[in-house]
């Protein structure tokens, strides 16, 4: 069955028992494991159910706006407490803690949008790499 992965940070959402829902395919702890970030599966089938479930379960804790990735090889969803930006994957190539380098995407304006309306929410440059290294490489 074709799936997404989420990308989501523990912290992100108001009730991180949601993410027993999915299974769990990695787990990376920073801050001496009070942070961490879940890379979870989700079905095709049920991706836009899930979109709005994360959305609905966003938080500001520590007073700080957050995002939740979902993508394929092809597709990408960033998930804010009030936007949703669904856009295409092509030409994007994460580096860890770097502004995305957007020059080569396929829907250049769209990521742009999504890198200024983060930045208009105090997401600092190193938080806008929005994908895990490699994500297009991955087998969903």
């Amino acid at each position: 069955m074709a799936c997404y992965h989420a990308e989501v940070i523990n912290i992100s959402l108001s009730n991180d028992k949601i993410l027993r829902n999915f299974p769990i395919l990695d787990v990376k702890k920073r801050f001496l494991g009070f942070l961490k970030i879940y890379t979870v599966a989700v079905p095709e089938i049920n991706i836009e159910e899930t979109v709005k479930l994360f959305q609905e379960n966003m938080g500001t804790r520590l007073k700080k706006e957050w995002y939740i990735t979902l993508h394929n090889a092809e597709h990408v969803i960033i998930v804010f407490r009030k936007r949703i930006f669904k856009l295409s994957g092509k030409g994007i190539k994460p580096i860890y803690k770097k502004i995305l380098d957007i020059s080569n995407a396929e829907e250049w304006d769209k990521w742009n949008e999504v890198i200024i309306y983060a930045k208009s929410l105090g997401v600092p440059d190193e938080q806008c790499d929005f994908l895990p290294e490699g994500f297009d490489e991955r087998i969903y």
